[in-house]
């Protein structure tokens, strides 16, 4: 039988273009689209070979050596064959205290491979990848960009002669694919059942300069790594001058979550879509923004069809498009860029760099993204608990938001805990809470570290004493 690369090699250039027009079409031929281009183009092919390069760049009117060089920039890319099933195991400190290393060989002896090695058939490849999002349930790996949990020996022998015998992913046993969302604790942002939109209609109803103010009075800091104030960044977004014409502002919902040990924001984008949603609406509503864009990073692939979904029923209920709400004048529209597997574009700069359709290399600064972010213009980059928070502040206003947690840092805080503790999951407190409370919670035991922020801040603390 004849392997895909051979039968790629072999296209002539009708079939070719035949096969990428769809893509090109989809993305109406634009260079800013070239990473979505890319990732679709190596859905068809299984990998990216030379021709298609040549025939994007030559259908984008851009040099093939920025297409080519874009490809490469991403691990999920693949300029040579990696098989029709692309094994990779998730590598970070918890899978690895769960036993990773120990099944990835298991596999690669049991179908005859070498990591990183195509097999001889062209059918398989393993290899690893950085943490995918799922250390509250692994040993984890994703197939094909599907994610798999709770891997064990037995599991890994299954899967193994699924492979071998050239079975469908869609055909493989169902509970390897379950991701649960193990929330241990929840608070004012997880407890409960909302309405989608009504923190839209409450942004609207207090109006824009209003929907600022509560924002300043809550003092929400960004729930990524810089903890910096939210209500200054969209004021600085909402005051800038627009350089470029179309005049445009832009609200980004940084969703490429890249820190080892951190899937919090995987359970709000599975579970908490509407959440997530309305609170990029009240942002752009707040700085006058009329597109949003969600980078969603590449090993959550997986959320993408039903997050697909959830935009096609908000434009059918007037939450997204046109007149948002029933708010004549406020026109706003939400769409999802897929990242290829690039841990630096969890920097909004990089980030930008790559919904432009380029390599994620951070820019220097100034400029910040505020003032010239995303294609230019004034851009909001938030990450997805922030724009959770954003809205319920819309809904509680501020003054209810800044009596939660402390003085310093208001409201409440999503942890993610895995290691070895009896319960890893998601747990929400109000800032406040002590390392203490936290280890008792999740069935720590006697512990002898703890590792603080992700498994790439490599932030500690030492030995704690019995009682810390």
């Amino acid at each position: 039988m004849m392997a895909l690369w051979e039968i790629v090699v072999n296209l002539d250039s009708g079939q070719l273009a035949d096969v990428l027009a769809p893509v090109l079409d989809r993305y109406r031929s634009e260079p800013g689209k070239l990473v979505q281009i890319l990732r679709e183009a190596q859905e068809a092919f299984g990998y990216l070979p030379p021709v298609a390069l040549t025939h994007i760049a030559s259908s984008l009117g851009v040099p093939r050596a920025r297409v080519e060089g874009v490809a490469g920039f991403y691990s999920f890319l693949h300029l040579e064959p990696v098989g029709r099933y692309r094994v990779l195991f998730s590598d970070n400190i918890t899978d690895r205290m769960l036993g990773s290393a120990e099944l990835m060989n298991r596999m690669c002896n049991k179908l005859w491979l070498e990591r990183g090695k195509i097999s001889e058939d062209g059918l398989v490849s393993v290899d690893t990848t950085s943490c995918t999002g799922m250390c509250d349930q692994g040993p984890a790996l994703l197939v094909n960009g599907r994610a798999a949990t709770r891997m064990s020996a037995e599991r890994i022998d299954r899967i193994c002669e699924l492979i071998r015998a050239q079975t469908l992913l869609e055909d493989w046993p169902g509970e390897y694919f379950t991701v649960a969302d193990n929330i241990r604790r929840r608070d004012v942002l997880l407890g409960g059942e909302r309405v989608a939109g009504e923190a839209i209609r409450a942004a609207l109803a207090r109006g824009s300069g209003a929907m600022l103010a509560e924002m300043k009075r809550s003092n929400l800091r960004g729930r990524g790594g810089a903890g910096f104030t939210t209500a200054i960044k969209w004021e600085s977004a909402r005051d800038a001058e627009c350089l470029a014409q179309p005049a445009v502002r832009y609200v980004v919902c940084n969703a490429d979550e890249g820190e080892p040990g951190t899937f919090k924001d995987r359970v709000l984008l599975a579970s908490h879509a509407d959440l997530v949603f309305d609170g990029m609406t009240v942002a752009a509503y707040t700085i006058g923004a009329a597109r949003g864009l969600l980078y969603l990073r590449g090993e959550y692939a997986w959320l993408l069809p039903a997050l697909s979904a959830n935009l096609e029923r908000r434009r059918r209920n007037g939450l997204l498009g046109a007149a948002v709400a029933g708010r004549a004048g406020f026109d706003f529209d939400i769409e999802i860029h897929l990242g290829a597997g690039a841990y630096v574009c969890g920097e909004e700069t990089a980030l930008i760099e790559s919904l432009e359709g380029k390599r994620g290399v951070p820019r220097n600064r100034p400029p910040f993204p505020v003032t010239a972010g995303y294609l230019g213009q004034p851009t909001v980059v938030n990450n997805v608990e922030t724009l959770c928070q954003a809205a319920l502040i819309a809904q509680q206003g501020g003054a209810w938001f800044a009596g939660l947690g402390t003085q310093q840092s208001t409201g409440t805080k999503l942890l993610s805990v895995s290691g070895d503790v009896e319960h890893p999951g998601i747990y929400e407190y109000p800032f406040g809470v002590s390392v203490e409370q936290v280890l008792l919670d999740s069935g720590a035991g006697n512990a002898q570290a703890v590792q603080v922020s992700g498994g790439a801040g490599e932030r500690r603390f030492g030995r704690l004493p019995r009682h810390a």
